[in-house]
């Protein structure tokens, strides 16, 4: 069990992805425990992030092939999450066999989160390599007041047409949500530039577990994915605040990579591997014997 902070912040990693298209990188082991460069895994930087976030509370949703991520996380990270890291894997938990989406894997930790008096949750995605600071999107979520706050990054419009775009109105409130569109909208006073998401949410607990609330049996059956599923419908809404990523003064987006291909894990390795690193490699809590 574990115990949200003094402000009702628990985070949930979503740590489950096969990444079949990492081939035989992935065919023991899930895609955050692949190995990265250091001596560290693809994992190692969201939770690097969160422990220097102040984050000490969190639920680790596993399934493909789970055990080497498992024994990496808790040799190396379980020492700096005071309330708790707790892992939940979606063949224990699920009774279809497996979480069926995002939504659906903290929809079926839900008495979790209640048992641990969440206020809100953080859900982040176990497979991107960044540094980030999840206390400033906190900060902008409880300042601007909606239920859910999505994290976005400002692209150039041409290579938003792979993600999903938001339009704002203002910097901060989301009128439409556009999966891969062919003409991104620009973003909130830059013409040049796109908001896409970077599956990074925080959610009013109360709302969300109104949202994904599981039937009367407690089957949790219903598969749904915040991206696909939830957003959409929430940004109709007008329940949707978006946090721009980025760095006051500088044009360029910060470092963010979705490590889904191997060509793209093998330049994200040498981008780090270099004299000059765009950011730095996480460091663990505790003094470890080797990487998991």
């Amino acid at each position: 069990m574990i115990g949200a902070g003094p402000d009702g912040l628990v985070a949930v990693l979503l740590a489950g992805g096969r990444g079949s298209r990492l081939g035989d990188l992935t065919a023991r082991q899930s895609k955050p425990a692949v190995e990265f460069t250091g001596g560290r895994r693809i994992v190692d930087f969201v939770m690097g992030n969160a422990i220097q976030s102040g984050i000490d509370a969190m639920i680790v949703c596993t399934q493909w092939q789970p055990d080497t991520l498992v024994a990496h996380l808790r040799a190396h990270w379980a020492a700096g999450f005071a309330r708790g890291l707790v892992f939940r894997d979606g063949a224990d938990v699920a009774q279809s066999g497996g979480y069926l989406g995002t939504a659906h894997a903290v929809a079926c930790n839900a008495a979790e989160l209640d048992g641990a008096g969440a206020r809100e949750v953080l859900v982040l995605a176990a497979d991107h390599i960044y540094a980030m600071d999840y206390r400033e999107m906190v900060a902008v979520h409880r300042a601007v007041g909606l239920p859910v706050t999505v994290a976005a990054l400002p692209v150039a419009r041409e290579a938003a047409r792979s993600f999903g775009v938001f339009e704002t109105r203002g910097p901060c409130h989301a009128v439409r949500f556009l999966e891969k569109p062919d003409d991104p909208p620009a973003m909130f006073g830059n013409p040049d530039r796109a908001l896409i998401s970077m599956g990074i949410y925080i959610f009013n607990w109360a709302w969300l577990r109104d949202v994904i609330g599981q039937d009367a049996t407690g089957s949790c059956q219903v598969p749904l994915d915040f991206g696909n599923d939830l957003l959409p419908r929430a940004v109709e809404r007008g329940e949707v605040g978006v946090y721009c990523f980025s760095t006051p003064g500088v044009e360029e987006p910060p470092y963010w990579r979705d490590v889904g291909t191997v060509s793209a894990l093998t330049d994200a390795r040498a981008d780090l591997a270099g004299d000059n690193p765009p950011i730095p490699l996480p460091v663990y809590p505790v003094a470890a014997s080797g990487s998991g």
